[in-house]
């Protein structure tokens, strides 16, 4: 069965999405961005149409698959209007920025009879993956404590969307913070306490944003799993790592070496032989999968607002101390 994909978003993610879906089998048929050339930009060799209008392609361009690629405050329109084309959805993280919203995209989700899925791509890279089996296992014994830190400089960051309240929703909680609290919930489900601090400040590397550009929020799961998430976008050096703590062990998957590393409990450390992927191809390959062969997603519409209902959670507690 072939399928016609289009891309919603022609900035760094739909790049991104773009060389996914190519790499995974399936070669877009059209492109849109609302900048002028933005789409003509990325057509290159795939024959792709590129528009600057979403209704006329949508219309136009009898496509099966949507990935929306566009800044958080765009999400629920975007994604209800392509539902409403009967079109499946695979939409950027966060899948917007209010439950009303995520609830409102599942909703229209459901009257359509299509797929929504959030691109929460870090419950494909294959290290994650084989974390979560490992603690199936017992490989720690009882999880206990979650630690993660995905902080590093985004140059020029006042200058950048992600800065804008209006487009982004938010700052580093609702951008960085959405792939942890979702790896969290990914690990150990549902979560029944949420605290936060985050701050903004002016420093050699720009102004004080309008949002924050650094903060941490502590977790706490159903079952008592304690977790600490750390968030920067000005903060060197960059580090990219998330462990979980056990009863004998420990599991910590280092996004700079891309190695996912076991220690007992005499501290010897294990690197598990685990091959590497591209979790974006992965991601797409699962979700075009799912609309041919009816299979269950791993990432659905209500693991999209659970994260959001964490991340507002969040946001307010931080603004309150």
């Amino acid at each position: 069965m072939s399928m016609r994909i289009g891309i919603i978003g022609c900035g760094g993610i739909g790049r991104t999405h773009l060389a996914a879906w190519i790499d995974a089998g399936y070669t877009p048929v059209a492109l849109c961005d609302a900048v002028p050339g933005a789409a003509e930009a990325l057509v290159g060799t795939t024959g792709a149409t590129a528009y600057t209008d979403v209704a006329q392609m949508l219309a136009d361009a009898q496509l099966d698959i949507v990935s929306i690629c566009t800044p958080p405050t765009s999400h629920c329109a975007l994604t209800i209007q392509a539902l409403e084309a009967k079109l499946h959805v695979l939409v950027e993280k966060p899948m917007a920025p209010t439950v009303a919203e995520c609830n409102a995209m599942i909703a229209a989700a459901d009257r359509a009879n299509r797929l929504l899925s959030v691109g929460f791509c870090h419950r494909y890279q294959p290290q994650i993956v084989a974390l979560k089996e490992a603690l199936h296992d017992g490989m720690i014994g009882t999880p206990m404590m979650f630690r993660n830190r995905f902080a590093g400089v985004m140059p020029d960051v006042h200058q950048r969307w992600f800065s804008d309240p209006a487009l982004a929703g938010g700052g580093v909680i609702m951008d960085t913070c959405v792939h942890s609290v979702d790896l969290f919930r990914y690990f150990f489900g549902d979560v029944r306490r949420v605290q936060a601090s985050a701050t903004t400040r002016a420093t050699d590397l720009g102004p004080a944003l309008r949002v924050e550009d650094s903060a941490i929020i502590t977790l706490t799961s159903l079952d008592g799993v304690l977790g600490v998430i750390e968030a920067s976008w000005r903060t060197a050096p960059g580090v990219w790592a998330v462990t979980v703590f056990g009863t004998t062990g420990s599991l910590t998957m280092n996004y700079n070496t891309m190695q996912l590393v076991h220690q007992n409990t005499e501290g010897v450390a294990t690197t598990l032989p685990i091959a590497d992927g591209d979790r974006f191809s992965a991601e797409v390959a699962h979700f075009a999968a799912c609309v041919q062969n009816g299979g269950a997603l791993r990432v659905t519409g209500i693991d999209g607002r659970q994260a959001t209902a964490i991340l507002v959670a969040a946001m307010a507690d931080a603004k309150s101390t």
